[in-house]
């Protein structure tokens, strides 16, 4: 019931509470406005980067989130799309490892990232749920003696796609994961229906390659054009350090902010770049040691049996990929290592104990659930009017003439501009990074 209680506030939290994060207003919101014509090319342009971004990004979550906001009415929906990543989640861990759901909620909104992605409008949530379930999927296929079965492979499939065509920096775990899920088979008629399918889940790539000469337009990649380089960004002291080891340092949360702090977990982790903790931790620390700590004894304990060698060998082929991808130290990109880790122990747990020690394990969990102070857990932020309001000048918009084009220079609040949102007011905005592209536009 704890567990379905939590959700049940945090859906409420989901409704009202409107994101306030930079990537929200700068590109994600405006994304899912313009794939479903809420605000057009015709009332709100990108400045050139953004446009690029739009043109080139994976938007299987920013098209999902305007889906829902054109069905409600409401710009909070859009939240809905992280908030069904943690149930569904749990669901795939019932259904393909036997794991309570409860339980696995629980250790999920244990995470402090999980929980505040879960009410925020950030993709980073459902494309690591769905890469952790095509993951567990792909365990789950090795830890039986019988090869999975024709919907099995399906459900890998559409996980992938899912995962692929949100974040481009999991490719190659869904292509590693997809090539195990596959060898495990090894039939000719499925293999053939998996390669007609890779289109649909490299989809994003292809088409970038295709349309810009670049799968990972515009983000320039080797020696192919692009207009964005690559985002490379890391506390000072673990500037020259190895990727792994970066990432080990993250999810010991070594440097963080002390948790008296209220601050030390926030949906980008963002401090200031001089901070030791500048974008790093996110999972908790002593949660993330316990949970593996906890995993290397169940791996130990239950060696022989097949599944927790699966268990060790995937998550382990997990664990080795994660650590060396580009910024793997900022964990809000790899939530899924984390996801796949607390489920699994629930497994093996479960496994090796039965399902008396699942009482004791979800209590244990229920108490490192509040370590955010759960702030994230019911409503507690302003609604999207609210905020519309205190990022705009009502004043200065009450100037505009109907028809008007004018430029904006307020990120992440330019799109707050936009005539959708002073009706009846009814004119043209252009999002600018510097003043000189307003082009003769009148800039507010």
């Amino acid at each position: 019931m704890l567990a379905f209680g939590l959700l049940a506030s945090m859906l409420v939290t989901a409704l009202h509470d409107v994101s306030m994060a930079w990537d929200v207003w700068y590109y994600h919101l405006p994304f899912a406005a313009r794939i479903w014509g809420i605000v057009p090319a015709s009332q709100f342009a990108y400045d050139p980067m953004n446009q690029a971004r739009f043109d080139g990004f994976p938007l299987l979550g920013e098209a999902l989130q305007g889906l829902l906001w054109r069905i409600t009415g409401r710009v909070q929906a859009a939240n809905l799309v992280a908030f069904a990543s943690v149930p569904l989640f749990a669901w795939l861990a019932k259904k393909k490892l036997g794991v309570p759901m409860a339980a696995s909620i629980l250790a999920l909104l244990a995470v402090p990232l999980v929980q505040i992605h879960a009410t925020s409008c950030y993709v980073d949530l459902p494309a690591n749920a769905a890469m952790g379930a095509l993951v567990l999927v792909t365990i789950a296929a090795w830890a039986e003696r019988e090869p999975p079965g024709d919907a099995t492979i399906t459900l890998g499939l559409a996980c992938g796609a899912v995962a692929a065509n949100m974040k481009a920096l999991l490719h190659p775990i869904v292509a590693l994961a997809l090539v195990a899920l596959l060898w495990r088979v090894r039939k000719r008629r499925v293999l053939a229906l998996a390669a007609l399918a890779m289109p649909i889940v490299f989809f994003t790539p292809l088409k970038n390659l295709v349309l810009h000469h670049n799968p990972y337009y515009p983000v320039a990649f080797l020696h192919l054009p692009g207009p964005d380089d690559p985002y490379s960004s890391s506390p000072v002291w673990l500037e020259h350090a190895p990727r792994p080891v970066r990432f080990v340092c993250s999810v010991l949360e070594i440097g963080a902010r002390p948790m008296s702090d209220p601050r030390r977990w926030t949906v980008d982790q963002w401090t200031p770049p001089s901070a030791p903790g500048y974008r790093m931790g996110g999972f908790f620390g002593l949660y993330a040691a316990a949970s593996l700590a906890l995993f290397a004894w169940l791996v130990v304990r239950r060696r022989a049996e097949r599944g927790a060698r699966a268990a060790a060998i995937g998550f382990g082929a997990l664990t080795a990929l994660v650590s060396v991808l580009p910024q793997s130290h900022e964990l809000r990109y790899y939530m899924g290592w984390m996801m796949v880790l607390v489920v699994l122990d629930l497994w093996l747990l479960g496994r090796a104990f039965a399902p008396r020690a699942m009482p004791a394990v979800v209590v244990a969990i229920a108490a490192v659930v509040l370590v955010t102070r759960g702030a994230y857990l019911y409503p507690s932020g302003e609604s999207f009017d609210q905020l519309v309001r205190s990022e705009t000048d009502a004043r200065v918009v009450g100037r505009v003439h109907d028809g008007e084009r004018v430029c904006v220079r307020h990120a992440p609040w330019n799109f707050l501009w936009a005539s959708r949102f002073h009706a009846p007011k009814s004119y043209a905005v252009t999002e600018v990074d510097v003043p000189a592209e307003c082009a003769g536009a009148r800039s507010l």
